[in-house]
């Protein structure tokens, strides 16, 4: 596997190089151009593109500033879609990339989609009483939303945002815009993704959610060259099943081959099967 290692990591490398962010131009031009990719750091053990290791200065102070005021303004104006899309961690989606990324989840957009999720135990009861919030109050501030949902322990406040990880990562509410001033009351807008994004969930629409998560898996062992089934899995939370079918689609396609590697198999490239 040593030959592999160095393949993946040369493919690795070239991305890096290919892209050196300075402004918010370029940084959409980056998300753009990969599709999806962790907004600040990437995941521990997980070779998907993370804005950091784009960012054309050493200074960590300086990175952070940047991101931080560029998440924020670029999501506003819908030139990115900034949220906690892969392994739970803040993200950026191009909106180019966005409705393929909706599709996965098969949904039709009806006010009534997240019940599914909430009977199978993939949203807790406090994400359910966002949603509803949300989807009667309109856009809502999250500080005030907690409030009027009379969550006020401090359990509950891990609670509730937890949950707000959860709607956002499911995409049933989408973060809209900061507001306040200072550390005591900058918070952020929510909104009913669907309503957010009107024009995602129509593109999404026509996309069977078998090809939306086909073509996402594609992106994701594009970018990093290679990915265990378990590394997919946290990325995108699918479920074995789906996740298995994805694979063996592509598979069938001969875009990617699995092989052996210590105790789990990796799914790589076809191009780099005689490395493995």
């Amino acid at each position: 596997m040593a030959a592999l290692e160095d393949v993946l990591g040369r493919h690795r490398e070239r991305l890096t190089k290919d892209h050196r962010v300075r402004n918010g131009a370029q940084l959409i031009e980056f998300v753009n151009d990969v599709g999806f990719c962790f907004a600040f750091t990437a995941a521990d053990g997980l070779p998907i593109p993370a804005c950091f290791d784009h960012l054309s200065t050493n200074d960590i102070d300086r990175k952070w500033s940047w991101i931080w005021g560029w998440k924020d303004e670029l999501a506003a104006d819908k030139k990115l879609y900034y949220g906690p899309i892969l392994w739970r961690k803040p993200s950026f989606v191009s909106m180019k990339f966005l409705p393929l990324l909706y599709a996965t989840h098969g949904r039709a957009g009806e006010p009534d989609d997240h019940l599914e999720d909430v009977k199978a135990g993939r949203l807790s009861e406090v994400a359910r009483r966002i949603i509803e919030h949300v989807t009667v109050k309109g856009e809502s501030q999250t500080r005030r939303m907690r409030a009027e949902l009379g969550i006020t322990s401090k359990e509950g406040r891990t609670q509730y945002d937890r949950a707000l990880d959860e709607v956002q990562r499911l995409m049933y509410v989408a973060r809209v815009k900061a507001v306040g001033e200072g550390r005591e009351e900058y918070n952020y807008t929510y909104d009913l993704f669907v309503r957010r994004y009107p024009e995602v969930v129509r593109a999404a629409e026509p996309i069977p959610s078998a090809d939306a998560r086909s073509r996402v898996l594609a992106r994701a062992i594009e970018l990093a060259g290679a990915l265990t089934a378990k590394q997919i899995d946290k990325l995108f939370d699918w479920g074995p099943e789906p996740l298995g079918r994805a694979i063996q689609r592509l598979e069938a396609e001969r875009r990617v081959v699995r092989r052996a590697a210590g105790r789990e198999a990796i799914v790589l490239l076809h191009r780099y099967a005689d490395a493995a």
